[in-house]
C-alpha cells in the first residue's frame, strides 16, 4: 500500500474519532439542557456545524436522532419533576415543553399513562425496602408492587435510606419484611445463584437496549462497552452505553460490572471501582455462576 493509501486511512480514522467526540459533546449537552432548545437549529448554532451533517453524524454514531435522543432526555426529566410532586402543568413546561396537548396526544409512548395518573402514581406510591449484610456490604433493596426499582450498597441503612429517598422524594418509603423474599435472591447472587427477578426501573429507550444487552452477558463473561455499542448497531456510542452503565439503578441484577473498556481495564462502576473488580474476580474464579 502505498503512502497515499496510508495518508487517506490516517485521514478517515480521524474523521471517525472526531465524529465520535463531536457526538459525545452533544449528547452531554442535551442531557444538561433537556428542558431548552434542541432543535437542529438550535444545536447548529451551538456547535457550529451544519444541522444536515450534525443530523447524519449523531444517526451514525448513535443508531437514532438527535430530536428523539433529546426527546427521551426530556421525558425523564418530566418523569422526574412529576415524582417530585410538581403539578402537571408546572412539569410539562418546566420540562421545556411548550404546550400540553403535544404530550397528551401520544402519552401512550412516552409516561405509559397520562401526567396526571403518573403524578399520582408517583406521590402515592409506596416503596418498601430490606437491607442485609453481605461481603460486599451492607446491601439495600427496594421495590414497588411492579418490582425492584433500586438497589444500592452502603456503610449504613440510615444512609441507604437517606439515598433511597432522595431518589423517589414523593413516594412514601417504608421498611417491610416483605421484600426479604426478594432480598434473599439478591444475597444468593453470592453464592452462585442466576438473578431473575422482576424490575421496575425508568429509563430512556437506548438505557434500556444497553441494560437489555447487558443481562446477556454470561457468568464470567465480559463486553467492552465497545462491543455493546456495536451489538445495539450504534458502534460510535460506547460513552453513551458507559453512560447507560452509570445510570444502572439496579446493579447486581442488571449486570453492568461485566462491562469494561476495550484495553480489558474495568471502566466505571456505580458502586466503586473495587466492589467492580472484585466481583470480576469472584467470576473469573467460577465461585458465581455455577
Amino acid at each position: 500500500m502505498g503512502k497515499g493509501a496510508s495518508a487517506a486511512g490516517g485521514q478517515g480514522e480521524a474523521a471517525e474519532r472526531w465524529k465520535i467526540r463531536l457526538i459525545e459533546q452533544v449528547c452531554d449537552y442535551i442531557r444538561s439542557n433537556a428542558s431548552g432548545d434542541m432543535s437542529l437549529g438550535g444545536l447548529e448554532k451551538k456547535f457550529g456545524i451544519s444541522r444536515y451533517r450534525l443530523q447524519r453524524a449523531f444517526s451514525e454514531v448513535m443508531g437514532i436522532s438527535p430530536r428523539k435522543y433529546a426527546e427521551e432526555c426530556r421525558i425523564l426529566l418530566l418523569k422526574r419533576h412529576l415524582r417530585w410532586g410538581r403539578k402537571v402543568p408546572s412539569a410539562i413546561y418546566s420540562s421545556g415543553y411548550g404546550s400540553q396537548s403535544w404530550l397528551y396526544s401520544s402519552h401512550s409512548s412516552k409516561l405509559g399513562m397520562t401526567p396526571a395518573s403518573y403524578r399520582k402514581g408517583g406521590e402515592g406510591a409506596t416503596i418498601s425496602y430490606g437491607t442485609a449484610t453481605s461481603s460486599f456490604g451492607l446491601i439495600m433493596v427496594a421495590e414497588t408492587e411492579h418490582g425492584v426499582c433500586s438497589l444500592n450498597v452502603g456503610g449504613s441503612e440510615g444512609e441507604l435510606e437517606t439515598s433511597l429517598r432522595s431518589e423517589f422524594p414523593a413516594a412514601v418509603i417504608v421498611k417491610s419484611d416483605s421484600v426479604m423474599e426478594t432480598l434473599r435472591s439478591v444475597l444468593g447472587y453470592f453464592d452462585g445463584q442466576r438473578l431473575r427477578i422482576p424490575l421496575d426501573v425508568d429509563g430512556t429507550e437506548f438505557q434500556r437496549r444497553v441494560w437489555s444487552a447487558v443481562m446477556m452477558i454470561p457468568y464470567g463473561r465480559t463486553a467492552s462497552y465497545i462491543d455493546i455499542a456495536a451489538f445495539l448497531g450504534s458502534p460510535g456510542a460506547s460513552r453513551a452505553v458507559a453512560n447507560a452503565c452509570a445510570s444502572n439503578p439496579v446493579p447486581l441484577i442488571i449486570p453492568c460490572h461485566r462491562v469494561v473498556r476495550a484495553d480489558g481495564r474495568p471502566g466505571g462502576y456505580s458502586l466503586g471501582i473495587d466492589r467492580k473488580l472484585k466481583l470480576l474476580q469472584l467470576e473469573k474464579e467460577g465461585l458465581f455462576g455455577k
